[in-house]
């Protein structure tokens, strides 16, 4: 109750400030809590009804792309969104469920067909809590699903209900009931854009899906002249609900990894009433497309041979000739005292080898593959002279090693923070490590999307050892990796002759090519995009000198060069994935989902939602 009290007092207070002050309070109560208030955006006397038309298999970006006349114009006055949700599960039953109850499959356990152990009576249909309220409301469903109709609907619930072979059967009845002046709750289930979209395409250049929105759409425009035509519409106010069950198979989608790059889920959501304004709930912004041709860096041999994960591995070295090795004039040499920065894109596919544990397999966890680092071998105790950065199961890491044992006294290792920093998707992360000197003492921050993550000293007595003169600078494998072998791409290296600052860090890690305009560009010392999509070699687009600082693709030791190996897929991969994704604790909470439904229709007829329901769906108003 203290939620409703709090609710009231700022409704208060904003039409206060409203009235006496002439400002206005940007509303927090576009998406609320279904026990927080009912919609009474207007209080008209007039008899509220529903109308709610849900179609299986229209995903929202077609419809947005068919534009149907119909639905489009209902958009004047209506809260909608062409990127609304259903569970991902892709099950007709748990997609009913959802609309109906008010509640995820995580309560109503309704997970197939069968509906078997389901717990309904804990979570009944939205028909039995109108009944239950007002049993003089007409209730009245027709589907194609006779499923539908034994499980959720009841003699007892509704009023009248029907299971037809076909959409014209349906819209028929939908038509009918809507002439009968006791309609109150009308629904009309639909399947044929799903049946074109599963025997051809779910896709809107697809002539058969188009044509399927294009009749479905019809039936929207027949039912709103039949609801307008009615003998006491002009008594009544009507919501009007029009949304899909679920999505279907697509592939021209942006994978964002997240919940809206499943086109299975994408639906789409109407509110519609002739009071209404038009208001896009949108898809919330995830981040960037960070596209291009990349080099898989990986190894399909696993670790039960060393010497065989070494000549199968897929990575890229740049090794100094003798007279640039430990030169002072080559700019990738840092020297004892010298600041500097690391920055590159990353980006992991899933564990397919799980060397250390299969139950890493089919996930992003790894432990603990190098990706980037100057050593001749991976391991830190003898031979390990030098510094790599590393997948540390769901963060990353930098370490520096003298390369003597016991190794805890001859090197320092830096993790992101864990707890914060958890990379357990497929999309490009932005890493950056920087070396600054602070009075007589060394440190290495880690930054990840631009935010910092944590900072470290280094002891003074492993200077000397950022620059391993003898070790290449390695893109992927390094040898000795005893472990998960790293799967993934990595580019958009940059390093910099500079400790930069967080303030730039946050500003420009997240771009994807470094522009003349950096405020640090002077110090830029090498950059490499990788992505140049074809060839052996890596071109540093700032010490461009004969090739010298070009890192150059190996397969093992083998350099690869043009030709039919390279041009294979295995090495060269297109990629269009999420550059610094936003991360959100529920992004799918910002925009409607199936679950929303009974909770919209509910507040609509003006059903107070009690709190032990425990629904999970969210009421949309429209002021």
């Amino acid at each position: 109750m203290k939620k409703n009290f709090t609710t009231v007092m700022v409704r208060l207070l904003c039409f206060w400030m409203v009235a006496v002050l002439g400002s206005s309070c940007q509303s927090e109560f576009d998406k609320v809590a279904p026990l927080v208030i009912n919609d009474t955006t207007f209080n008209n006397p007039k008899a509220r009804k529903v109308l709610v038309l849900v179609v299986d298999g229209l995903r929202g970006v077609a419809l947005k792309e068919v534009g149907p006349p119909n639905m489009t114009s209902l958009l004047k006055k209506s809260t909608y969104s062409y990127y609304s949700v259903s569970d991902e599960g892709y099950d007709e039953a748990t997609t009913w469920a959802d609309l109906f109850t008010g509640v995820s499959k995580a309560k109503h356990e309704v997970t197939s067909a069968t509906l078997g152990n389901n717990k309904l009576n804990l979570y009944p249909v939205v028909f039995q809590r109108i009944k239950e309220t007002n049993a003089n409301i007409r209730i009245a469903t027709f589907s194609y699903s006779s499923a539908f109709t034994d499980n959720f609907t009841s003699s007892a619930s509704v009023d009248s209900r029907g299971t037809y072979n076909s959409d014209t059967e349906i819209q028929n009845a939908v038509l009918k009931e809507l002439a009968d002046d006791n309609a109150g709750v009308v629904v009309g289930m639909y399947k044929s854009v799903n049946i074109a979209g599963s025997t051809n395409a779910y896709e809107s250049s697809n002539q058969q899906y188009k044509n399927a929105i294009l009749q479905f759409d019809t039936y929207v425009g027949q039912a709103m002249d039949a609801l307008k035509n009615r003998k006491n519409y002009s008594k009544e106010n009507w919501m009007v609900i029009i949304t899909s069950s679920r999505g279907g198979a697509a592939a021209s989608v942006v994978n964002d990894n997240t919940i809206f790059s499943n086109p299975k889920a994408n639906t789409f959501t109407i509110f519609y009433n002739d009071k209404y304004q038009s208001k896009l709930i949108d898809k919330p912004f995830t981040g960037n497309v960070y596209d291009g041709n990349f080099v898989r860096f990986y190894s399909s041999t696993g670790v039960a041979s060393e010497a065989a994960l070494q000549s199968g591995a897929i990575r890229a070295e740049l090794r100094f000739d003798d007279a640039l090795k430990s030169s002072s004039v080559n700019p990738l040499n840092f020297g004892i005292n010298g600041d500097f920065t690391i920055e590159m894109k990353v980006r992991k596919n899933k564990n397919t080898i799980g060397t250390f544990a299969k139950e890493n397999i089919g996930t992003y966890t790894f432990q603990w593959p190098s990706f980037f680092g100057r050593k001749i071998t991976r391991l830190n105790n003898t031979g390990g002279t030098g510094w790599c950065l590393s997948i540390e199961k769901l963060t990353w890491r930098f370490s520096l090693a003298r390369g003597a044992t016991p190794a805890g006294t001859n090197e320092i290792g830096v993790n992101a923070d864990d707890k914060k920093v958890i990379i357990a998707d497929g999309n490009w992360h932005a890493l950056a490590v920087v070396i600054r000197t602070e009075g007589t003492k060394r440190f290495v921050s880690l930054y990840t999307d631009g935010i910092f993550n944590t900072k470290a000293e280094i002891p003074e007595t492993l200077w000397p050892l950022i620059d391993t003169y003898n070790a290449p600078y390695t893109i992927g494998y390094i040898p000795d990796e005893n472990k998960d072998p790293f799967d993934g791409n990595v580019s958009d290296i940059r390093i910099w002759r500079k400790a930069l600052s967080d303030e730039t860090i946050k500003q420009f890690s997240c771009d994807t090519y470094v522009s003349s305009s950096h405020p640090d560009y002077s110090y830029l010392a090498s950059y490499w995009p990788c992505r140049d999509g074809a060839g052996g070699r890596f071109k540093n687009e700032i010490l461009t000198e004969n090739g010298n600082y070009d890192f150059k693709v190996l397969k093992g030791g083998t350099p690869l060069v043009k030709g039919p190996e390279l041009g294979n897929s295995t090495v060269w991969e297109k990629s269009n994935y999420i550059v610094c994704p936003i991360s959100l604790p529920d992004i799918s909470a910002t925009v409607p989902g199936s679950d929303d439904i009974t909770a919209q229709i509910l507040s609509w007829l003006s059903i107070p939602i009690k709190e032990n329901w425990n629904l999970d769906g969210k009421v949309f108003l429209n002021n």
